[in-house]
């Protein structure tokens, strides 16, 4: 019994992965699509997704702190809070929509509100872990991915044939997955509050974010470099429909591309822990950092759309590993009353990389095209990769420390 079982635990934590990926498919994929739809032009759409993710590491960072400082902040309800703005914000697209500063902060404030549900989640998997609940994050986490496949190629087909009013509907059905899926894993949450609580007794009072910097030096530096390389990320991510109208492509073809990259995610995710019986966090860390280099030059060397889309193969080792050690990484790198602080600063690392890569890329494109930016992009990871790299310590695991555990 067990050992091959997926627990309660990781299937209710599999739901609200499922629920905010496939959002962030809409605001990373389909933003461009969606701005451009309504009249934004690459460089305004660029400051859009910028100030979205201003918004969303400034809204990340102060829950993390809230909730470290206050034990009675349930995450369901914060969760729930987020949500309930996402639709309002749809509801408002969807009656009023053009090129003006009214459509631009109600997907702002979109942007902000969904993409901070991530450090939240990513904070009730590392109190789960803490506490001892059976949770398999990498598998769990791969079903994120999965659902961003099973969503990106028929919105795909969707957009083509509707147009980008189809984007607004579909934002208002993933808010509903987000609120179905938080408050199935409330009750896990419970559970874990109550172990951890019993484990630590009187809980030491969280440091503010100056004294979390001063007392975790070597992780900020590693944020610092993923700050950095994300950058060169979102070039990709944000502007992914110039390089495919580049190579030819249209809405479709990234719909296909955006959900095989997706898919090559799952592999990584839902084995991480059968990588750790081949090495540390650090370890895998470090190898995912050299990945994001080679994907970001093999991105901007393809000739066509088929070598392209071969590497999107690259997405694995880079991002997907990443993504799914960086997570325990942190739990176990920094003391448990800054939990959600370190989780929210980790988020936080892709969106300011996103606010810088939606200010300049935009011009970018405009200026130097597809090719040159891309080639940009992979001078930036490697500096990123290199920043990181130093900042990353090889720790053993101590008890009461995440691990991506078992199924």
């Amino acid at each position: 019994m067990g050992k091959k079982r997926i627990t309660p635990v990781t299937l209710r934590y599999m739901l609200i992965n499922a629920g905010f990926w496939m959002s962030f498919c809409l605001v990373t994929t389909y933003a461009a699509v969606f701005l451009q739809g309504i009249g934004f032009s690459n460089s305004e759409l660029g400051v859009v997704v910028a100030l979205g993710n201003v918004g969303s590491a400034l809204l990340s960072t102060l829950l993390g702190s809230l909730i470290d400082r206050n034990p009675r902040l349930r995450h369901v309800s914060v969760l729930n809070a987020l949500a309930a703005v996402q639709a309002a914000m749809m509801l408002l697209l969807a009656f009023r929509s053009g090129r003006d500063l009214i459509s631009a902060a109600a997907y702002v404030i979109y942007m902000s509100t969904l993409l901070a549900v991530n450090a939240v989640n990513l904070d009730i998997s590392v109190r789960e872990l803490q506490a001892g609940l059976p949770l398999n994050f990498g598998l769990a986490r791969s079903t994120g991915s999965l659902g961003f496949m099973l969503l990106s190629v028929p919105l795909g087909m969707l957009v083509e044939a509707r147009t980008h009013t189809v984007l607004i509907w579909t934002g208002l059905g993933m808010a509903a997955i987000q609120v179905i899926g938080s408050l199935t894993v409330n009750r896990d949450m419970k559970e874990a509050e109550r172990k951890n609580g019993q484990r630590e007794g009187k809980k030491e009072q969280s440091a503010s974010l100056t004294g979390f910097i001063r007392e975790n030096g070597r992780f900020c530096l590693m944020l610092l470099g993923a700050t950095v390389f994300f950058v060169a990320h979102n070039l990709d991510g944000s502007f992914l429909i110039n390089e495919i109208r580049a190579l030819g492509g249209d809405e479709s073809t990234m719909g296909w591309i955006a959900s095989f990259q997706a898919l090559v995610e799952v592999p990584v995710m839902a084995f991480s822990a059968w990588l750790l019986t081949r090495g540390t966090y650090a370890r895998w860390l470090k190898m995912s950092f050299l990945f994001f280099v080679l994907k970001m030059l093999a991105y901007a060397l393809s000739p066509n759309i088929p070598v392209f889309f071969a590497a999107r193969l690259l997405q694995a080792p880079s991002y997907a590993l990443f993504i799914v050690m960086s997570t325990p990484y942190a739990g176990q790198a920094v003391a448990a009353k800054d939990s959600a602080k370190a989780q929210s600063l980790l988020a936080s690392a892709a969106y300011v990389g996103c606010v810088v890569a939606g200010l300049a890329g935009g011009v970018m494109f405009d200026t130097f095209g597809a090719r040159t930016t891309m080639l940009i992009a992979a001078a930036i990871a490697a500096a990123g990769a290199g920043i990181a790299w130093a900042g990353v310590t090889e720790k053993k695991a101590e008890a009461g420390l995440p691990r991506i555990g078992k199924p």
